[in-house]
């Protein structure tokens, strides 16, 4: 159980470029990622940002509780995405699927053809960051 937890706790550092941007402070990489949303969706960062800690609260229920806290130990932004998707009550509990996700992106005006665009975006942007394998593994989150 360990040796998953180190392993799925390096791949999402992997994931979300903190291996490539390791001297910068933790909110630049939310920067980047929060700002790539908006700007491919034509959407708000509130909305950016709440959409990516939707997904990401999905995700969450996909993997061992000590492994997302060792994750959110590791990268501060996650925190910020996860909390702003609270604050403005996209998510009010854990969503455990598809129409969870949905219903979480309607709260803040994101139609339910968003969910698949704004994952990909993210699954671009973790491949890009950390690789093929981090790419496949968010991939594999998000079934």
């Amino acid at each position: 159980m360990k040796y998953l937890s180190f392993v799925t706790a390096t791949l999402f550092l992997g994931v979300f470029g903190l291996s490539g941007c390791a001297g910068l402070p933790a909110v630049k990489v939310q920067d980047a990622l929060s700002s790539l949303v908006a700007q491919q969706h034509g959407i708000g960062p509130s909305q950016g940002k709440a959409a990516v800690g939707s997904i990401l609260n999905y995700a969450k229920g996909k993997i061992p509780a000590a492994d997302f806290s060792t994750l959110s130990n590791s990268f501060p932004a996650m925190g910020t995405y996860l909390k702003e998707a609270t604050d403005v009550k996209a998510v009010t509990g854990p969503i455990v699927d598809q129409a969870g996700l949905e219903s979480a992106f309607a709260k803040v005006a994101l139609g339910p053809k968003m969910v698949p665009r704004i994952t990909k975006t993210m699954n671009d942007f973790v491949g890009n960051s950390g690789g093929e394998v981090a790419r496949n593994f968010f991939a594999s989150l998000m079934k």
